[in-house]
């Protein structure tokens, strides 16, 4: 696994259009960041990483920041019964498409019938996984440990580290009704396809932020 540096993780921070009369105390969030990571400007390592989030181009796609938190990214839905396809885009500070670079897909099968959703993640050519956090559920966003709703991916109920691999999948149980899903992760650049592509003197890959 790559030591990268990724945009800090922040604390729960409370939207600030909905604060439900709950605490912003974050004295008990996971030892995570509480630094605002639109302040930065999603610098890269050597190692090349940035956080991705998951943004679905034909059905509603909410940006954190619209509903007042102190980061990108995006809650998707409602979501009926169906297989959807979402687009992954990488440093896309402030929601915007035009900073980023898309890197992968998210597919869902959501079956309501059923009450289970299989979601896939997969890297397109020259990009790998390290880790994945997934939330699925009735609401647009998660309630962390502390009781208060978060955008913070270290508080998703679904997570994998991986080891710079191309896919990774879930099946979530139990589910009912319209469904929204907030998908993250951390990507880097696939250095082995990368001497690849040297060997082969091929530039057809992608791999680069």
């Amino acid at each position: 696994m790559c030591s990268c540096q990724v945009e800090p993780l922040p604390s729960d921070n409370l939207p600030v259009n909905n604060q439900n009369n709950q605490s912003q105390d974050d004295s008990e969030d996971d030892s995570e960041d509480d630094s605002e990571d639109d302040s930065e400007d999603d610098s890269e390592d050597e190692n090349e990483c940035e956080t991705l989030f998951a943004w679905g181009p034909d059905v509603t796609s909410t940006c954190f920041l619209d509903d007042g938190f102190h980061r990108w990214g995006w809650t998707i839905g409602p979501l009926a019964s169906g297989e959807y396809t979402f687009d992954l885009y990488a440093g896309a500070g402030q929601c915007d498409l035009e900073k980023g670079t898309l890197v992968g897909t998210l597919n869902v099968n959501y079956n309501e019938d059923e009450g289970t959703a299989d979601v896939e993640f997969t890297m397109l050519e020259g990009y790998v996984l390290n880790e994945t956090h997934l939330y699925i559920g009735n609401d647009p966003y998660p309630t962390s440990s502390n009781g208060q709703i978060t955008v913070a991916p270290g508080q998703f109920p679904y997570q994998h580290e991986l080891d710079n691999t191309a896919h990774d999948s879930y099946t979530i149980e139990d589910l009912s009704g319209e469904i929204y899903i907030i998908a993250h992760g951390v990507v880097c650049n696939d250095t082995d396809d990368d001497d690849d592509d040297d060997d082969d003197d091929d530039d057809g890959g992608g791999g680069a932020f």
